[in-house]
């Protein structure tokens, strides 16, 4: 049994006590990534483990690989155990070569995403005092020069000792960089030393959502990120024939820990697509019979209202699970009546909580809720009251409180953070309203910094957006609150109009929600129409974005002062 060494300074380690208890009751069976990784190689070795644009690996192969990248950065760098390497990496078969390199040395990689740029890329380098930085260079057309990105600042960061990109044949990298192509073919498998690597201990710095403001580290450890891997596999039920490609970037946890982690588990394929439109996804679903994938809302309705949609074969498809912003349940009625699947609906977190419907559920279960949790039996779930002092009673709103095997212990060198969301028992306070129905089943009504406080009484936007998300001539919808000074916040709905000819007034949405019974107070009282709502990096819509707009709006039209 190895219990957390809490080596690193700002990590906040698990308990000793929990986690012999988590190692005891068997809910941490004390593998690190690559030894998961391993045993099915040794199970399986010609078995595919990934393909990709242009290589193709089997678990076998994947193994060898990640261990001569690992020998590589053993004999020629200082990088030791549990040191931080930053990845900005596309959906690649590089990634998982590197990632599984990185985990046989106890190297923690820190999950920056593509769409990531300098703010992001300097706060996280020096938050977690990287060492290395792996981007990509020009064998991935992403429309953006990553290495010349990373090579403006990196000499300003003395604890950057090394860069790499993921270099095409032909480019020319600057003299202190490296190409992956060298590193993965410099040494042989049998050069590397084992390393002793703590499954109690991080092994994967994952980002939060960065809604607002920077993103904050989030470090989860072989054990508790292993264990969902497992929980993950077993919710979807995912098959070893099947073939799972991650929709979203892969350094999210949507894809990490839903799609790579869960497949690796089931021992499994993943294809890998590096641009992520949805003509490549409909794409990637033909040509490798994609079985499994966790798209964002957005996405699946991109595929809906894909013109070509037809033309393609997406009759290999099992399994969706969509979530990080709520699912229209119209959209899953579509793709559960079209395509005969099981759909997952789920709320996910990257600091742990995973709840979600299940394939075999009905549709209306699917299109309405999110489910249960992945691992029931050792999950520890509370809906507390506002004062966080009790639990609600059923089927009312209340924040969702976790604690267990599957959950991360703070955020990193956060303290401020850590002191408002964990208590002294080591519960932690999500931020999330979410409900239980009398079937067990959990409802997601928002964040509770998205209520919006109008002279008092309380509107949860989410709730809101349900119900506009239903008008017939609207796509998309974000309901935020905009400053008032004698009522504090009033209401406002930006909205994309399905076809963009339509003409949608704000007395007819008003109209329309009074038909539905929702009260006067909770009605928008502005209506902003426009082309495209605002994303972050993972396709979740913006709201920051949209609260700076609707500030400058008002304080144009002067009805608030330049001093706001």
């Amino acid at each position: 049994m190895q219990l957390p060494s809490a080596e690193i300074d700002g990590y906040v380690p698990f308990s000793d006590e929990r986690a012999t208890r988590y190692i005891e009751d068997g809910s941490w069976n004390e593998q690190a990534f690559h030894e998961v990784l391993d045993e099915r190689a040794e199970r399986h070795p010609d078995q595919t483990a990934v393909v990709g644009p242009d290589r193709e690996l089997s678990y076998a192969q994947l193994v060898e690989t990640s261990k001569r990248i690992a020998a590589f950065y053993q004999h020629e760098t200082d990088l030791e155990r549990l040191d931080r390497v930053v990845f900005q990496l596309p959906n690649s078969v590089e990634f998982l070569e590197m990632f599984f390199a990185c985990s046989r040395l106890g190297v923690i990689p820190v999950m920056l995403l593509p769409r990531h740029r300098e703010s992001e890329a300097r706060h996280v380098v020096e938050l977690t005092d990287a060492k290395a930085y792996i981007t990509t260079g020009d064998r991935y057309d992403l429309g953006f020069d990553y290495v010349d990105f990373v090579t403006e600042f990196a000499d300003e960061y003395s604890t950057l000792e090394q860069l790499v990109a993921v270099a095409g044949a032909q480019q020319e990298l600057p003299a202190n960089w490296s190409g992956f192509d060298e590193i993965r073919t410099a040494y042989e498998p049998g050069d590397l030393s084992p390393v002793d690597v703590n499954p109690s201990d991080p092994g994967v710095m994952l980002l939060s959502g960065g809604t607002t403001g920077l993103p904050k580290g989030i470090p989860r450890t072989h054990n508790d990120y292993v264990f969902q891997w497992e929980q993950m596999a077993a919710a979807v039920d995912v098959q070893e024939d099947w073939t799972a490609f991650p929709s979203v970037p892969i350094g999210h946890n949507a894809s990490l820990c839903c799609v790579i982690g869960s497949a690796i588990w089931a021992g499994a394929t993943i294809a890998v697509e590096p641009v992520l439109k949805p003509d490549r996804l409909l794409e990637l679903i033909e040509d490798v019979g994609g079985t499994y994938s966790l798209p964002v809302p957005t996405q699946l309705v991109d595929i809906l209202e894909h013109p070509d949609r037809d033309s393609y074969d997406l009759s290999s498809l099992e399994v969706l699970i969509s979530g990080g912003q709520k699912v229209p349940p119209r959209v899953v009625y579509e793709l559960v009546e079209e395509y005969e699947i099981g759909f997952c609906n789920i709320f996910g977190m990257a600091e742990g909580p995973l709840i979600c419907t299940r394939p075999n559920d009905d549709v209306d279960t699917q299109a309405n809720t999110v489910g249960r949790p992945i691992a029931p039996d050792e999950d520890e779930i509370k809906i507390v009251s506002e004062d966080r002092q009790s639990t609600v009673d059923q089927g009312q709103q209340g924040e969702l409180t976790v604690r267990g095997p599957g959950y991360f212990t703070g955020y990193f060198r956060t303290p401020e953070e850590n002191a408002e969301n964990f208590d002294d028992d080591g519960w932690f306070y999500t931020e999330d309203l979410l409900s239980i129905d009398d079937d067990g089943n959990y409802r997601v009504h928002g964040r509770i910094k998205e209520t919006i406080i109008r002279g008092g009484e309380n509107i949860y936007a989410p709730d809101l957006e349900d119900v506009i998300i239903e008008h017939e001539a609207i796509e998309n919808v974000a309901v935020i609150g905009m400053p008032d000074e004698r009522l504090g916040e009033r209401p406002v709905a930006f909205v994309e109009l399905r076809d963009r000819g339509d003409d949608l007034t704000l007395e007819a949405l008003q109209s329309y929600l009074s038909d539905r019974g929702i009260a006067v107070f909770k009605r928008p009282e502005r209506l902003e129409i426009v082309d495209d709502l605002p994303r972050t990096s993972v396709g979740k819509i913006a709201k920051v974005d949209l609260e700076e707009r609707i500030i400058e709006q008002l304080k144009n039209e002067g009805q608030l002062s330049d001093e706001y």
